[in-house]
C-alpha cells in the first residue's frame, strides 16, 4: 500500500531542510457593520469596522510569515466571527491573503464561522476552491474533516489530522447540509475515520507522527495543565505564567490568564488519541490561554492568539495582563512555530511574539 495515499494532501519538504509548521489561533474576522444583534460595545464599532483587517491582524500573520519561514501553516478555528460575516467578505479576504503567500495551508472550523448567514457550506467551497488551502468537505458529522501529510524523500513524516470539534450556534443555511452538530465534541462517524486512517498509516509507516488540530479542548487539557497549579472549579488558580516557574519542565511554555471550558470529560477520545499514538494536539478557542504541555507523552497546546479581533490579551504599562475586548496595553499577538525531526516528532516548539504592535 502508498503509505502517501493514506493522506488527504501532501506537503512536500526538500530533503535536508527541517520541516517548519506555524500553528495560527483565532483569527476571528469582525465587520462592525454587520453587528445585527447588537453585541458591540459603543466604543467597539469603530475599532472592528470593515476595512481593519489590516492593524487587527494581516500585518501580524504577515510579520509572523515572514519571520518563521514556515513550510506549512495551520489555522486552530474561528477564522473568522460569523456573527459578522453575514455577507461573506470577511472570509473571502482573508482567504485571498492567505493565498498571498502561496505556503499550504490548512484550516478548521471553530465554533463561529457556522453563524453566517452564507451558511457552512459555502464557507468550505471558499477554502477547497483555492491554490493553497488545503481543505476538505465530508458528509459526516462536522465540517472539514480531512488529514494533511508532510512528505520528506520517501518518508511520510508527520500526519495532521484537521477535524471540526463543532459547537457554536449555526446559522439556518449552516444547518442545511445536516451535519453540523450543536454540542462540543467529535460524532462517532469521525472518530471512526480518524481511527481507521492512522491504523492504516501506522501499518505500513509505523514513524510517522500523528497531531491534531481542532478548536475546543478536550478535558486532558485541564489535567495537563494541573502540574502547575491550574484547577478550572478555582479561578484564583490562574494567572499562570509557565515560563516564570521554577518547576518548568524543558519542553512546556505559555501562560493561562483565566478558567478554559473544555469537553470529552469521560476522556474516551483523549484515551483514544493516546492508544493511536497521536503526539500532539493543537487547540485555539480560549484567548487569554496560550500554554503548551506535555502530558503523558503527547503535547497539549493551546495556540497564541493570532489577530486583536475579539477578547485578547495585553501587557498594561504596568506590566500586568488583562483580557480585554478594546485596546489596554500592548497586545499579545502572535503564533505558535513546531519544528519536525528527521524521524517525524516535533524537535521543538515554541511562541512567536509579534513585535510590530499596534498600541491604539
Amino acid at each position: 500500500m502508498d503509505k502517501f495515499s493514506l493522506v488527504d494532501f501532501l506537503v512536500e519538504i526538500p530533503e535536508g531542510k527541517t520541516p517548519i509548521v506555524l500553528q495560527l489561533s483565532d483569527p476571528q474576522i469582525v465587520d462592525s457593520s454587520q453587528d445585527e444583534q447588537g453585541r458591540l460595545q459603543p466604543g467597539e464599532a469603530p475599532y472592528w469596522a470593515k476595512g481593519k483587517q489590516e492593524a487587527r491582524c494581516y500585518g501580524y500573520i504577515r510579520e509572523m510569515i515572514e519571520n518563521t519561514k514556515p513550510d506549512f501553516i495551520l489555522i486552530a478555528g474561528d477564522v473568522v466571527y460569523g456573527a459578522f460575516d453575514h455577507d461573506g467578505t470577511c472570509l473571502q479576504s482573508f482567504v485571498e491573503f492567505m493565498e498571498t503567500f502561496e505556503i499550504p495551508w490548512a484550516p478548521v472550523l471553530g465554533n463561529h464561522e457556522t453563524e453566517s448567514r452564507m451558511g457552512v457550506d459555502w464557507q468550505c467551497a471558499q477554502f477547497e476552491k483555492t491554490k493553497y488551502c488545503l481543505f476538505k468537505q465530508r458528509s459526516f458529522t462536522g465540517n472539514g474533516n480531512y488529514s494533511v501529510g508532510v512528505k520528506q524523500g520517501e518518508n511520510l513524516l508527520h500526519a495532521f489530522y484537521m477535524m471540526d470539534s463543532n459547537s457554536g450556534c449555526p446559522s439556518e443555511n449552516s444547518l442545511v447540509n445536516g451535519h453540523s452538530k450543536h454540542p462540543a465534541g467529535f460524532g462517532e462517524d469521525q472518530i471512526a475515520w480518524y481511527t481507521e486512517s492512522i491504523q492504516a498509516i501506522k501499518s505500513v509507516s509505523p514513524t510517522t507522527g500523528i497531531t491534531f488540530t481542532f478548536h475546543i479542548p478536550i478535558y486532558a487539557f485541564e489535567k495537563a495543565y494541573a502540574k502547575y497549579g491550574y484547577v478550572r472549579s478555582d479561578s484564583t488558580s490562574c494567572p499562570i505564567d509557565i515560563d516564570q516557574r521554577a518547576e518548568r519542565s524543558a519542553a512546556d511554555f505559555g501562560y493561562i490568564l483565566h478558567p478554559f471550558g473544555v469537553w470529552d470529560t469521560d476522556e474516551r477520545v483523549w484515551n483514544g488519541l493516546k492508544s493511536l499514538g497521536v503526539e500532539c494536539i493543537c487547540v485555539g478557542h480560549d484567548h487569554e490561554v496560550c500554554a503548551s504541555v506535555v502530558y503523558e507523552g503527547v503535547r497539549l497546546q493551546f495556540g497564541l492568539k493570532s489577530s486583536t479581533y475579539d477578547s485578547n490579551l495585553y501587557e498594561t504599562p504596568s506590566g500586568e495582563r488583562v483580557m480585554s475586548w478594546s485596546p489596554a496595553g500592548k497586545p499579545i499577538i502572535g503564533g505558535t512555530v513546531m519544528e519536525l525531526s528527521s524521524n517525524g516528532s516535533i524537535a521543538k516548539a515554541y511562541h512567536y511574539y509579534c513585535k510590530n504592535v499596534q498600541f491604539e
